[in-house]
């Protein structure tokens, strides 16, 4: 019959013992000291000096001095001023207090219990806060978890989390629920593409994102705009509605759109598409449509015009059919100090070119070089950096005289022209046989006068010059003296005028010597715009 306990060899009573209180009062003793171990202290080589009764340690030391000699390995215990021992047993728990750590003895040594749980291996559940069950055989309940870089051991500093799926037909992703119900998928599912996956029941998805792994392209669904891009710190100002994209640069910087094409045949294409009726029916173009524009905006003293200011825009010019599917391209302006824009520039389906006409000369905002179309005067006029410029449909005019104009002796007389075989822009009076600019510019004039004598008169010259607003010109005179002849001397006049709008241009003619007549027949006034 052994004479201690197996586990905490304790001392028995044996049968017929005397003073068996001995025995059972050392057994005490010692279940005091072993059962719900605390020791002060483990890592003391010698007793401490002045020892509380019942106070307890593990030696751990390999040679142990002083009273605690011998007892390497032991709980030693201070009771009755004695220190005793006790050789623990592989399985044994110690709460050491000044570590404020549970040690369990392995056999060998003393082994932090809380150490131990940092290196578990082959779990095969771990509930957190909840039970693991079979299919979950981690898990979780918490507001929040983290996962951070190793900063206890040395370490990259990186952090990695692996999902390994057995196959790419397999499915590897993260899973978020409501009620235990799935409303979305992170991860590559039945094949090595990257996808996100939501559902508004669990039992449907869309798929608003892939991410291809053959080809590293991004296919997206279809977004809800606005899709904005900025490079911007500060807040935007608020989209225009039905804005499906934003691109905001950084203050101060463009905000570009780039389209890199390679090859000569493949160029970078901004197409729009534009159908009448409704996405599930469309229909035939009408006449008159705009199929698409490049609208400018603009901010002014308090605020962004709630309108384009500037346009580039494509129109229909017939109701479409597959076969005919005429179209123009426009370009509309805000005139200055106003804020409307209208249309100024064409380029029509038929090949021309059309310039809004105006019915006067623009005088904000104008430069060298500006083109633009007159109606009031019918004409292309251009800028030359000092005044416009007629550059079409100059005026010009051809007169004759129904009559033989007659002219006294000796007086300046104006010939009555008083027929106009052409007249472009009306310049001619024949009413009041002059020339009146239309506008200021240089005026080129020609004359043709043929002599008829009055009876047996013979004037010994014959003279013309061109009068401005009533005044001789004196830019050109010409004449004819000696014998005239009746019906074939002829005198033809030149000149360059620079006129203001509304100057008048006559011709006049003197005789001297005597009377005369200017013949109707083969007489002639003309004159046309230079610039």
């Amino acid at each position: 019959m052994a004479d201690t306990t197996r586990n905490l060899g304790l001392p028995l009573i044996a049968a017929a013992q005397a003073q068996k209180h001995v025995t059972h009062n050392e057994a005490l003793t010692a279940l005091d000291a072993l059962v719900q171990l605390a020791c002060l202290d483990k890592d003391l080589a010698a007793p401490p000096a002045g020892p509380a009764e019942g106070d307890r340690y593990l030696v751990t030391a390999a040679s142990p001095t002083g009273a605690w000699a011998g007892l390497s390995g032991q709980v030693v215990r201070f009771a009755d001023g004695v220190w005793a021992g006790a050789m623990p047993r592989p399985g044994w728990f110690a709460y050491v207090i000044d570590e404020a750590d549970l040690y369990v003895f392995t056999g060998t040594a003393w082994a932090s219990f809380r150490g131990s749980l940092t290196a578990l291996q082959n779990l095969t559940r771990l509930g957190i806060g909840t039970a693991a069950d079979a299919t979950n055989r981690f898990a979780l309940k918490a507001d929040a978890a983290l996962l951070s870089w190793d900063d206890v051991t040395p370490g990259s500093g990186n952090l990695r989390v692996t999902l390994n799926k057995q196959a790419a037909a397999k499915d590897a992703g993260f899973t978020v629920q409501t009620g235990f119900s799935t409303r979305a998928l992170l991860g590559s599912f039945g094949s090595d593409d990257f996808s996100l996956k939501v559902s508004p029941d669990g039992a449907a998805f869309f798929t608003p994102l892939t991410a291809s792994a053959s080809t590293g392209r991004l296919t997206l669904g279809r977004i809800a705009g606005p899709l904005e891009i900025s490079a911007n710190a500060g807040a935007l100002p608020d989209t225009l509605p039905q804005t499906v994209l934003r691109v905001s640069s950084a203050d101060g910087q463009q905000a570009r759109l780039v389209f890199d094409s390679f090859g000569a045949t493949a160029p970078g294409n901004f197409i729009f598409r534009t159908a009448n009726g409704t996405a599930a029916a469309p229909s035939a173009l009408p006449a008159g449509t705009s199929m698409g524009q490049f609208s400018a905006f603009g901010y002014g003293t308090t605020t962004y015009g709630s309108s384009a200011r500037a346009q580039v825009a494509f129109a229909t010019t017939e109701a479409w059919t597959d076969s005919a599917q005429g179209a123009r391209v426009l370009i509309r302006t805000t005139p200055i100090g106003t804020a409307g824009i209208v249309e100024v520039f064409s380029a029509e389906s038929n090949g021309a070119i059309r310039l809004v006409p105006l019915a006067s000369d623009p005088t904000a905002g104008v430069a060298q070089g500006q083109l633009y179309a007159n109606s009031t005067a019918a004409a292309l006029k251009w800028h030359t950096g000092t005044a416009w410029a007629r550059i079409s449909n100059f005026a010009k005019f051809a007169s004759t005289t129904s009559f033989d104009n007659y002219v006294g002796a000796a007086n300046w007389t104006k010939v009555q022209f008083n027929t106009a075989d052409s007249n472009d822009q009306g310049a001619f009076v024949a009413a009041s046989n002059r020339f009146v600019a239309p506008e200021a510019g240089l005026y080129g004039f020609d004359t043709a006068l043929v002599f008829r004598k009055n009876g047996s008169n013979a004037p010994t010259a014959f003279e013309a010059q061109f009068y401005r607003n009533g005044t001789p010109a004196g830019r050109g005179r010409t004449s004819a003296t000696g014998t005239l002849v009746d019906g074939v001397t002829a005198i033809d006049l030149s000149t360059a005028l620079k006129l203001a709008a509304g100057d008048t241009v006559e011709v006049f003619v003197r005789f001297s010597g005597a009377d005369g007549y200017v013949a109707a027949s083969d007489s002639l006034f003309s004159g046309r715009q230079m610039a």
